[in-house]
Parts: structure tokens; sequence; C-alpha cells
């Protein structure tokens, strides 16, 4: 219960804060105190707190070092043509999902401005977006995106409602929408996620410690380095949220480098791998990574490591698919309690909130994603 009270009180403080986000008519104030108005543009408060003058029409869009947020502006808005620059690991998501299909205006985005992971404004102002999206801890890339005199928005990653990934997306869902003034469609998603969380709590809300698997959420995982995910962290939220206890969250805040004897010490049941890594289930079951030994682990052994699935971005961070992935979760961490058929559910949801029929081969596609999503 007290999971699902914080969740609540998320949702609640994050619909709070984004309620500050105004589109009224940008305003100046003369000399005597009177304020104008121009019809063109309106002010927007972002999510580090600053006010950003942005056009009233947004016609193009460029997306920095926050990847996840590119789809939020198709989810927000059911188009994708204004998206004409992104991140280069963004685009690697975008390329291996269904959003390529659903929309294939996302591919015609430009990568250039980034450059060896550093933005680079001289090729941003040949874009000239009329916004530009940037994580609100690249602090360095803001100053020289707006020293430019390109309109920018800061997006909080982890800290938005307490990395917490439904409210995270409300959240970025809720200021887009005043962005670009389709509010509706926010409030649509904003509901069927509440709705999903709630169906799920009602059913773990009973459950003792002992009656959930001990799961970990693997970050990235290459033969160089193990990264796992803990506390303040999506995954965290992730787990517990969908009936499993998080073995690292007493160990690692944020994520965290390594080593197998501490993989062994907390001897997951469940691992889940995200898309951030090229790994895959059969890799650990294969033992195909050179220095580590993950045969003796009761996830693999069990047969119990799965591959995050990939569907209009990645399920992992907050996304557009996040009631899917609520689910997905559920069904893998309590199946006794959830017996969900995630091929009609995403057949279901995509339907209803993309307008979009998905193929079982398409399913097939997002619930198995290709390493190539994780390539950069």
């Amino acid at each position: 219960m007290a999971g699902r009270k914080a969740i609540l009180t998320t949702l609640a403080l994050a619909a709070m804060a984004l309620a500050a986000c105004s589109d009224k008519e940008a305003t100046t104030s003369t000399s005597d105190g009177e304020v104008q108005t121009t019809a063109e543009e309106k002010i927007v408060i972002d999510q580090a707190g600053t006010e950003v003058t942005i056009p009233v029409e947004v016609n193009s869009i460029v997306s920095g070092g926050i990847l996840p947020y590119f789809h939020t502006w198709y989810v927000a808005t059911n188009s994708a043509k204004e998206i004409v620059g992104m991140h280069p690991n963004s685009y690697n998501a975008a390329e291996n999902s269904i959003l390529s299909k659903m929309a294939p205006d996302i591919l015609k985005a430009d990568t250039s401005f980034v450059q060896n992971g550093e933005m680079n404004v001289e090729e941003l102002m040949k874009i000239n977006p009329d916004v530009f999206f940037e994580i609100a801890t690249d602090e360095k890339s803001i100053e020289q995106a707006r020293n430019a005199g390109i309109n920018t928005v800061a997006i909080k990653a982890i800290d938005a409602a307490a990395a917490e990934p439904l409210a995270t997306f409300n959240s970025w869902l809720k200021l887009t929408g005043e962005i670009a003034s389709t509010t509706e469609r926010a409030d649509k998603f904003i509901e069927i996620g509440t709705v999903v969380q709630n169906e799920i709590y009602e059913k773990i809300d009973g459950l003792t410690k002992e009656q959930k698997p001990n799961a970990l959420m693997m970050y990235q995982l290459s033969e160089q380095a193990i990264t796992v995910g803990g506390k303040n962290f999506f995954g965290n939220q992730w787990l517990n949220a969908t009936g499993a206890n998080d073995v690292a969250e007493n160990d690692v805040t944020g994520r965290k480098d390594v080593n197998m004897e501490q993989i062994y010490n907390w001897n997951p049941e469940i691992i889940y791998l995200t898309n951030f890594t090229e790994i895959q289930p059969e890799d650990l079951y294969n033992n195909t990574i050179p220095g580590q030994d993950w045969s003796e682990v009761e996830a693999v052994k069990n047969k119990q490591v799965y591959k995050i699935p990939l569907g209009i971005y990645r399920w992992f961070p907050p996304s557009g698919d996040a009631p899917l992935m609520l689910k997905w979760l559920a069904s893998n961490n309590q199946p006794k309690l959830f017996d969900y058929d995630m091929n009609a559910e995403i057949k279901s949801y995509y339907k209803d909130f993309y307008g979009y029929d998905v193929t079982d081969e398409e399913v097939e596609q997002i619930l198995h994603p290709s390493s190539d999503a994780a390539k950069y």
C-alpha cells in the first residue's frame, strides 16, 4: 500500500508542477509596468523552472541528450514530421522500433549536431529548430544553445517525479501537450497508465517479501562492465510496482558497476536486460561473455533472464508504452496473479492509443528486440 501511495503522490506532484506550465501569450513589461503580449509566441516553464519563449505554432524540434524525448513528441502530437533532429542514440532506438513504421518521417531526423557524444552548437544552428529539448543536467549544452538564440527547453530525466517511470513520462507528456497544444492525448495516456497501475497494485498489495521473486535490473552488460540499477533509478520503481524485490536496492543508488562476486551474493531469481546493452538472454544461458561465469546464477539456471521489449521506444526508461511495460513485468514477476496475453494487449493498446494495427510479426519484434537497438 505504501508503494501505491507513493506513486499516486508523485503523480499528483507532477501534475501540480506542470500546472505551472503556461500557454499564455508571451508577455513583456513596459516602463510603466503594463504587460504587452504577442500573438506569435507563448511562454512555457521548463522542468528546470526557466521561462522559455517559444512560437505558438511549433513546426520543428530537435531532441538532444534526453534520449527518450523524441518519441514523447510523437505520443503527444501523433506526428513525427516536426522532429528534424535527434541524438544518435535516440536514432538507433527509433530505427529499430515500430515507430519507424508508424511514422517513417522519424528517420529523416538529423543527428549531425552530436559528435563524439557532445553537442555541436554550430551544427544545431544549421538545423535551427523552433524548440530544442535537452536534458536538464546538461547545463553546458543548454547555455550554448540559448546563447545561440535557440529556444531551449530543459527536461528532467531521473529526478522528475522521483524517478518513477510512469509519472516521469506523464510529466514530459503534460509539458509537451502544453507546448504543442495537444493536451487531450496527454490526458488519455495518463488515464490509461493510472488504471493499469492501480489494477496491478490491487493484486500485489498483500504480498509479503517472501512471496516476491528477487530480481535484478541489468542496465548495461559487456565484457568490460557489469552495470546494474538500484534505488532512485527506473528499474527499482518498475520492480517494486510489479511484485518483485530489487536485490540491488540496498547496495546501489542510481546505477553502478559491480563484479561477479556481487552478482553471486545477490543471486537473483530473475534478471532483466535493458536495450542499452547488446547482450541477450542466450548470451547468459550459453555463458559467452569472456571473464564472466553466469552458469551458477539462479536466474540463468532457471532460464529466467528477459530482454526488456522495445515498442514505440525502449520500455525501460519512461515511454509511451509504460502501461504495457507494467503488464509485461507483472506477468513475469507474478505469473500466478497475472496472465496477460501480451500479444493481445499490445495490439489493443496500439490500436486504441496510436491508431495503429500491429501484426503478429511486429508483436514478436517488440517483445524480442534486436541487439542493434543498443549500438551507438
